[in-house]
């Protein structure tokens, strides 16, 4: 459903309100071992995809010689799983549960370092059907945890689909000049650093190996206030587990592309027998500001990272001829 508008011959947009019901869906369901396969693909379950996008044009300066354009566009978007064939299905960092999207996160929750003996802690899980050991847990910051990452209380932490997210652009001509500028952006959203977990691994014996250089932050001794635990070999696993420590926002502000350009008058054109010459310098990927830096929050709908270079920036000097 969609509305346009345009007035005053300066302002024109859209608002659409989108949604989208799927049934039939096919997803990997897992099997006991018993029936000689670990998962069969089946086509399951039911889940709808709605939002609203809108997006306005400005005419800003609107003269014979000197036009200046600016555009916005925005895009809300919320996802629901509504028809599973069991309960849940756990994959990876996701789980699927009617109620919840299929970007939910389902991790260990992280309840940060010991002060007094720079452990890794999470949650505990004491949850009657669990029956886990209550004798490994402890209080702490009143809160009841544990140092045994097989024995953390899993629970949901947000979403990998943003809040808002869209684009902002720019364009400028004057006389023979043209600019245009782009930028992208999103608001919200989480995204699961799994290369920067690779870069904080406590073990002491990877010689060698890269490390980030939050690393230096690690607890050394009582009373050290941190979010990364001490270094130590023996408890690697432990320390380093999958949970929502690794989890970091995704907003982000991008400048994506900048383009320059300068058209010869067709006065000058027309004496060369050409039909138009246009000089030109352009700029792509050319800054993002984002939580962590390095971090490419545009990588993966998903919210997961992997050892992927980031957008290289480019630049290009160039000549269009039109014959």
């Amino acid at each position: 459903l969609a509305i346009e508008f345009g007035f005053l011959d300066r302002i024109t947009g859209s608002l659409e309100f989108f949604n989208r019901e799927s049934d039939n869906l096919l997803f990997k369901v897992p099997l006991p071992l018993s029936s000689g396969t670990t998962s069969q693909w089946r086509n399951i379950g039911t889940m709808f995809n709605r939002g609203i996008e809108a997006s306005v044009q400005v005419d800003v300066i609107k003269r014979a010689d000197l036009n200046w354009q600016i555009g916005v566009n925005a895009t809300t978007y919320k996802n629901e799983v509504k028809k599973l064939p069991q309960a849940e299905i756990i994959s990876g960092t996701k789980k699927l549960m009617v109620g919840h999207g299929v970007y939910d996160y389902w991790l260990r929750s992280s309840a940060g370092v010991n002060d007094q003996n720079g452990a890794a802690i999470y949650m505990f899980d004491d949850s009657p059907e669990k029956n886990y050991d209550v004798a490994k847990s402890y209080t702490y910051n009143g809160k009841l945890v544990t140092e045994d990452q097989n024995l953390a209380k899993y629970e949901y932490h947000g979403s990998s689909i943003p809040d808002v997210y869209g684009s902002i652009n720019s364009n400028l001509t004057y006389k023979g000049f043209d600019m245009s500028l782009l930028f992208t952006y999103q608001v919200g959203g989480k995204t699961y650093d799994n290369a920067y977990a690779g870069l904080m691994n406590s073990g002491a014996g990877n010689y060698g190996s890269a490390l980030a250089t939050d690393i230096l932050k690690r607890w050394q001794k009582p009373g050290d206030k941190t979010s990364v635990p001490r270094m130590d070999a023996s408890k690697t696993t432990a320390f380093n587990a999958s949970s929502s420590r690794w989890l970091i926002s995704s907003s982000f502000f991008a400048f994506k592309q900048f383009t320059l350009g300068y058209t010869l008058p067709q006065t000058l054109t027309n004496k060369i027998d050409l039909n138009q010459v246009r000089f030109y310098a352009s700029g792509e990927n050319l800054f993002i500001s984002s939580k962590r830096n390095g971090m490419n929050p545009q990588q993966e709908f998903s919210g997961v990272t992997s050892n992927v270079y980031s957008p290289a920036r480019i630049f290009s000097l160039g000549v269009n001829v039109s014959f």
